[in-house]
């Protein structure tokens, strides 16, 4: 990051951190927070709190949003109150673009408008940072974080509607013509929502470059999300491949590794490296951490691998056999799995969650013919299809090549919201015609809150269709989102009870004046689904949490904060699974100093794991292994102690 700063001409850089599970202070060997620290003259760093910046948020708007949502709907001063007083599950997208807009904006011209009482007007770009770098979630958050000018847009249209009707008898009535602090709120989210979609569409002001791993199903994803950005009118003139294995000696599982990534190097450069810049940077044996490791990996990573853009390097085989594991493998034995009906996978990005999940349901159904067994996937970027080279849909349906008993599906979140929100409006259009015409803009007023739902919640309602699969399946197996939405999800359940509990709530105050009929009965069978789920979730018999991760710091750092929020979420976790380890070294210098720092990983993870949490270590494959043909071959090799 120094080099960046010092590149850039002494430019002011301030890194951001969007990720709920952030990683940034470990990268930097530091403690970063939500409010910009500064790392060196010309370098701050910031990792972003979006519960904490909404509440910021919701505290300044708090009054202007509140007379709006009296003002459109048929709900009084208390009931808009206990609403605003709820937490807002999935708010991190949208936070993020606000938080990120507002850091550029420069907090020291937010206080000083403040003081002006110009809180509410647009502000000029500030000039406290020249540049922004930022560190987003992975695919299918990011994705959302970028659409969210799009969701502030469409909050500041539902918001205008619900005040429209009372700006309209403020200004034929009362004969006043001047905006209030709502008609400003409003003003400022559509401009603020406009001005950064033009930002982050504007190749002069904004350049995204994608990072991925030289792994075939991290190139599958990479063309989904790039598509994903240039039908959102994102332009990305860069993509950077990650950990490439580098030149040496021979060695067997070295000389395959090199062969399969430069197989999907020169993918990529197919597919992608028109009108784009390919970079490559090489695998450490130590993950950087601190400022001195970080500018030695970008001079390394400026020289490349020999492998530039225009590279005209062609794609090879490798033709040497895999290298015995040397170590005795064990059956994968069923202790961590054993009687549980849902089992979740999770971890940090990149560390193959997908394929662990896939191999332990293909286990699970091989072992048992009589067991039904469904491999759900919610990570938005899915990648089940890419690992089964087959379709995969929303629609749970066999595997083929697979066990019979085994079924697949890869979660669409947004039509579970979508069939949700379209039941809703049912229910309240019949309020509607149970007010009459009079009051039926008031009950179309609430049937807009319905739009205003936050990121996220449309994960929510897909995951509650865990509670109607077990009625079909005896196993659930769920390849989550990489650790910080992971956590989220299963969060959010608590979350959206008490939405549902202060709904009903407000329903029966108002049973004089309305039939809540099909509403109520919405709103009780969500709870109880809810309920259920939360009740499944804290289930140790019945449900485990599998973490995913490598033996490198970065990984390991992670996983002991994700298992410390899973006890305290009562998740049981009876396993993590240590992945891609370099089990049979040989004599390759590179893979014996590699098994070592593994091993002295491995030793923490241990202790972060604890007595009662096995440790399953699975080797490297290289490449890959991908099909349920391999994935069996593959889990032949595990070791359990």
């Amino acid at each position: 990051m120094r080099a960046v700063a010092e590149a850039a001409g002494g430019l002011r850089v301030l890194i951001v951190s969007t990720d709920p599970a952030h990683s940034l202070g470990d990268v930097f060997a530091t403690t970063l927070t939500s409010t910009p620290r500064r790392l060196r003259p010309s370098l701050d760093a910031v990792e972003l709190d979006a519960p904490r910046a909404f509440a910021r948020w919701l505290r300044d708007h708090r009054r202007p949003l509140g007379e709006i949502l009296e003002h459109g709907t048929w709900l009084d001063r208390e009931d808009v109150d206990a609403l605003l007083d709820l937490s807002v599950p999935g708010v991190d997208e949208l936070m993020g673009i606000l938080e990120i807009d507002r850091l550029a904006r420069g907090e020291r011209r937010a206080r000083e408008a403040r003081q002006e009482n110009q809180a509410l007007r647009v502000l000029r770009p500030s000039r406290s940072y020249d540049v922004i770098i930022v560190d987003t979630a992975p695919t299918g958050h990011t994705l959302r974080l970028l659409s969210a000018p799009e969701t502030v847009a469409a909050v500041a249209g539902v918001l205008g509607d619900l005040q429209q009707e009372h700006r309209l008898i403020r200004e034929q009535l009362a004969r006043i013509g001047r905006p209030e602090a709502a008609d400003r709120l409003i003003a400022v989210l559509a401009d603020q929502a406009r001005e950064t979609a033009a930002r982050l569409r504007d190749v002069q002001q904004t350049a995204f470059v994608w990072v991925t791993l030289p792994e075939e199903l991290s190139r599958a994803e990479t063309g989904d999300g790039i598509a994903a950005l240039e039908r959102a009118g994102i332009t990305v003139r860069d993509i950077v491949v990650n950990r490439v294995l580098p030149d040496g000696g021979s060695c067997p599982t070295c000389d395959r590794r090199r062969a399969d990534e430069r197989n999907v190097i020169a993918s990529i450069r197919r597919r992608f490296a028109r009108g784009r810049t390919i970079h490559t940077v090489p695998a450490a044996i130590k993950e950087p951490r601190g400022i001195g490791a970080l500018a030695s990996l970008a001079r390394s990573g400026a020289k490349g691998l020999g492998l530039r853009a225009n590279d005209t390097t062609k794609p090879f085989r490798a033709s040497a056999r895999p290298a015995a594991i040397r170590q005795r493998p064990s059956a994968l034995r069923p202790q961590p799995f054993s009687g549980a009906s849902l089992l979740f996978f999770g971890g940090k990005g990149g560390v193959g969650k997908t394929t662990v999940a896939a191999t332990v349901a293909l286990r699970l159904a091989r072992a048992d013919r009589h067991r039904r067994v469904l491999l759900l996937s919610t990570d938005p970027a899915h990648s089940l299809a890419d690992l089964f080279r087959s379709e995969v849909g929303d629609a749970a349906r066999p595997l083929p090549g697979g066990p019979a008993n085994l079924a697949v599906r890869e979660l669409d979140a947004a039509h579970a919201l979508e069939m949700r929100r379209t039941q809703f409006e049912d229910a309240l259009d019949e309020i509607a015609a149970a007010i009459g015409v009079e009051g039926a803009s008031a009950a179309i007023g609430t049937s807009e809150l319905m739009r205003l739902a936050p990121p996220g919640i449309d994960e929510l309602f897909g995951v509650l269709g865990v509670v109607d699969a077990r009625a079909d399946y005896d196993v659930i197996v769920v390849d989550t989102a990489p650790t910080g939405h992971a956590l989220r999800l299963l969060e959010m359940p608590q979350a959206a009870r008490e939405w549902m509990q202060v709904l009903l709530r407000v329903l029966l105050k108002y049973r004089s004046l309305v039939r809540p009929g099909q509403l109520a009965a919405e709103l009780v069978e969500l709870s109880r689904s809810i309920r259920e789920l939360i009740a499944l979730l804290r289930d140790p018999e019945t449900t485990r949490f599998i973490a995913v991760t490598r033996a490198a710091e970065l990984p390991r750092r992670e996983t002991a904060r994700l298992l410390g929020r899973l006890r305290r979420l009562h998740l049981a976790v009876p396993a993590i699974v240590v992945n891609a380890l370099t089990l049979a070294p040989g004599r390759c210098v590179r893979c014996r100093a590699v098994s070592a720092a593994e091993k002295r990983e491995l030793a923490s993870l241990r202790k972060a794991c604890g007595r009662r949490c096995a440790i399953i270590q699975t080797p490297l494959s290289a490449p890959p292994p991908r099909g349920a043909a391999a994935l069996n071959r593959w889990s032949k090799s595990w070791i359990e102690p």
